[in-house]
């Protein structure tokens, strides 16, 4: 009897899902914990933000690797359906992100972080919320499903971050 203590950290939320591909797959199949950093996608799936709500400043505007990742006018589009869904449903939106990354089957458990109290306290709100299968298929379709792995670097090449 041997005990396996791996897990693996990609980035998860409801914007940014290509770990459904392969490697939550993978995880589940090889038995490894899953811990998923960034599940209110930077900030924009806290209910701050919408296509018509673009923040002004902060990491989504001025950090070079946030703005490439979360530029896409759709992922403004889905936040703002995803902020409406949370409110129509009595749910804060950071504490309902939190909750649906938490309730994919290969995952252990998210990775969370807090600038203050508040932000802490919506997302360990999480645990309240009964995320069940029909809950999360319902919040799943609004974005779009990932496209099947083609190339390692998902984000745009031109737009690496400046590390190339």
């Amino acid at each position: 009897f041997a005990l396996r203590f791996e897990c693996i950290q990609p980035m998860y939320n409801l914007v940014k899902r290509q770990a459904e591909v392969e490697l939550l797959p993978m995880a589940q199949s090889e038995k490894l914990g899953v811990m998923p950093y960034s599940p209110l996608g930077g900030g924009l799936l806290t209910g701050k933000y919408g296509p018509d709500k673009r923040p002004g400043s902060g990491r989504l505007v001025d950090n070079k690797m946030y703005k490439t990742r979360y530029s896409y006018d759709w992922m403004y589009t889905a936040a703002r359906h995803f902020a409406d869904f949370a409110a129509n449903h009595n749910y804060s939106p950071a504490s309902l992100a939190v909750a649906w990354v938490a309730a994919h089957p290969a995952v252990t458990a998210p990775i969370i972080g807090a600038r203050n109290l508040e932000q802490l306290k919506s997302s360990i709100g999480s645990l309240d919320i009964d995320m069940t299968s029909e809950l999360r298929d319902k919040i799943s379709v609004l974005s779009p499903a990932p496209q099947p792995a083609t190339d390692r670097n998902e984000e745009n090449s031109k737009d690496n971050y400046g590390l190339r």
